[in-house]
């Protein structure tokens, strides 16, 4: 059939846009921005952020940078973890050279000593009153799952250190991973996790290249839902798997955490709920770069994790050849290759809901420190434990109301699935030690 003058021309002004297409890309700087004074980076500044394996620290200072800041982490004799601004405050020599000693930190040009809050401790050749007269710039820290965290907001709004339900279920302990170096901001990081459509393209190429990485259950395209939680955002992504509909979520907590369900799952059986299985802590260490840090979730007599271990990290960090990584691409590829920052220039449609959820999430936040606010997942006080909503629901096709190939039935099934977890998070029963 001929097409109309109007469809034609229309077609046309499509064609080989290139030259018409502004090419210098303009990133939003209010969202990705994390260096101190920016709103992001005050925003990002009231989280704890995680910056080094507690592996890594040895008999010398370990060199770091975050929120745009390069500091030196160390531990000395006694256990205690301190983190200090990289230079020290007498001469501006750099404490990745300095001294760890049974208390403190010495620095190796002139020897001054600071203990973990920054306070000088010993000043050879000077009077001792003068060590009250200044100290060395220093955040707090805090040890959790192998990892360190530090502090880098106002004393006053010091948050407590969250406590989740899945860092403490029955039978299962949390191993830590390693660095994965991510050379680009961390939005284009984070906002991967409420994005349920990439999981289809992305995480199926291996299986259509001969890999299996992903379950092949990951190949069937999802329907999905998304939902506010009181710790943060999920998704709920229904496929039908045979004989069965599978609800899969994924929970994103604040700026810099997030948790996923396992990647190895085949849907062919109903099950309740899934154990936990890996959480992320996303570091912005400056405007383009980042570091996730991460622990697995392994269950007591688990198998071959070394494999298990591989298949995570698999594609989310330059571990592998070029030509490998253009064959076999994976998170790492896909998000490093929308720039340092990604650019504002794109065309966002039906299946980006989430990431535009999670944006405004983020600006939401961000608005309310510029107000004087806490932000959504900081708490000054303990609140206990707090519930987490990511997980995997399965059922049999005949317990779906409705067709459950209709896309509408099974966004409807994901919708019911989400109201139920916020009723009853899922990990409840198995922290109970129920079936």
């Amino acid at each position: 059939m001929a097409l109309s003058d109007s469809t034609a021309a229309k077609r046309e002004s499509l064609q080989y846009t290139g030259y018409r297409t502004d090419p210098t890309p303009t990133p939003d700087l209010y969202l990705t921005s994390v260096e101190r004074g920016t709103p992001g980076g005050e925003y990002h500044r009231r989280f704890w952020q995680p910056i080094a394996y507690l592996s890594e620290l040895g008999k010398v200072p370990l060199r770091a940078r975050a929120l745009g800041e390069d500091l030196v982490v160390y531990r000395d004799g006694s256990g205690t973890v301190g983190c200090f601004q990289l230079h020290c405050q007498h001469r501006n020599a750099s404490l990745e050279f300095g001294l760890i000693e049974e208390r403190g930190l010495r620095c190796c040009y002139h020897g001054r000593k600071f203990d973990c809050d920054g306070t000088i401790l010993e000043m050879p050749g000077e009077a001792d009153r003068l060590k009250s007269a200044g100290s060395q710039p220093a955040y707090p820290t805090h040890v959790f799952a192998g990892i360190v965290f530090v502090y880098m907001g106002p004393l006053d709004r010091m948050p407590i250190f969250p406590q989740y339900d899945f860092y403490d279920v029955p039978g299962m302990r949390m191993v830590e991973g390693i660095r994965l170096i991510v050379e680009c901001n961390w939005l284009q990081m984070r906002e991967n996790t409420m994005d349920p459509a990439h999981t289809f393209t992305l995480h199926a190429v291996p299986q259509w290249r001969g890999m299996e990485h992903f379950s092949p259950t990951f190949g069937g395209r999802p329907d999905f839902v998304f939902t506010d939680t009181p710790v943060g955002m999920i998704y709920g992504a229904a496929r039908r798997v045979g004989d069965h509909v599978w609800v899969r979520s994924a929970e994103s907590l604040g700026p810099n955490l997030r948790r996923i369900t396992s990647i190895f799952e085949r849907a062919d059986h109903a099950k309740p709920c899934n154990p936990p299985f890996l959480t992320f802590w996303t570091l912005p260490v400056d405007d383009t770069h980042s570091i996730t840090f991460f622990v697995s979730h392994v269950e007591d007599g688990e198998k071959d994790f070394e494999r298990r271990r591989a298949l995570e990290v698999f594609g989310q960090y330059n571990d592998r050849p070029y030509e490998e990584r253009q064959w076999i691409p994976g998170d790492y590829d896909a998000q490093v290759s929308q720039g340092p920052i990604s650019s504002t220039k794109e065309h966002l449609g039906a299946q980006d809901r989430g990431v535009v959820l999670f944006r405004r999430y983020i600006a939401r936040n961000i608005e309310a420190v510029e107000r004087g606010e806490n932000p959504h997942g900081v708490w000054l006080e303990d609140p206990g434990v707090l519930p987490s909503y990511a997980n995997d629901r399965i059922v049999h096709v005949n317990d779906v109301p409705g067709d459950p190939d209709d896309p509408a039935a099974l966004r409807a099934f994901a919708e019911a699935t989400a109201k139920d977890y916020l009723q009853t998070p899922p990990l409840t029963p198995l922290r109970r030690g129920l079936p």
